[in-house]
């Protein structure tokens, strides 16, 4: 097994922790020389700066409960919206397709993306036979499945066999969690007061 270096572990740390190596390894190296010290620190302060880039591109820790939660409460336009963001982003051409699908263009290509089913808890093969026959109706190339539940592995099958490609609960909230919707969805359903 090959072995991880220094400064690959400082990046799955926080960036505090680059800084305090950074500041030991100043302090060892100021013995010789504020020259050495500080050369011998400025990598880990790099390090320090990217893990914070990286951490603030990133945004906040995703607590995917709290936010498919949020996502079942929402309504068809509020997730429709909340796609829609995320594929004009994408750059595609988007348009309403029969049915309540979204359409997507780019490239010539044609997707089909269904969600009307995303709070179910469990999706099967059944309901991937109809985006299917969607598909052939409306000549697309490609097709996607949105759900916030588990997918059945009948349905897996049957997707990979199809070419449709599947979004399920903890992959539609990783899709959705930067857009306006998501945030307006979480700040919602946290001030819904608790039941007894």
């Amino acid at each position: 097994m090959p072995k991880r270096s220094l400064f690959a572990i400082l990046c799955d740390l926080p960036w505090w922790v680059s800084l305090l190596v950074a500041a030991l390894v100043y302090t060892v190296g100021s013995m010789f020389s504020v020259f050495v010290g500080a050369a011998a620190a400025l990598p880990f302060i790099c390090v320090a700066g990217y893990v914070g880039y990286l951490r603030i591109r990133r945004g906040p820790n995703l607590d995917v409960p709290g936010l498919l939660k949020a996502l079942r409460s929402a309504t068809a336009e509020d997730m429709r919206a909340m796609l829609a963001e995320v594929f004009v982003a994408d750059r595609y051409q988007l348009s309403d397709a029969p049915g309540g699908d979204l359409r997507l263009e780019r490239n010539g290509y044609v997707t089909l993306v269904r969600f009307r089913r995303w709070r179910a808890q469990n999706t099967n093969a059944s309901a991937l036979n109809e985006l299917q026959q969607t598909m052939r109706a409306q000549k697309a190339d490609h097709g996607i499945y949105v759900t916030a539940g588990a997918i059945a592995e009948s349905a897996r099958k049957k997707a990979t066999d199809s070419g449709i490609a599947l979004v399920d609960g903890v992959g539609l909230a990783e899709m959705v969690r930067r857009t306006t919707g998501a945030r307006k969805a979480l700040a919602r359903v946290s001030r819904e007061p608790v039941k007894a």
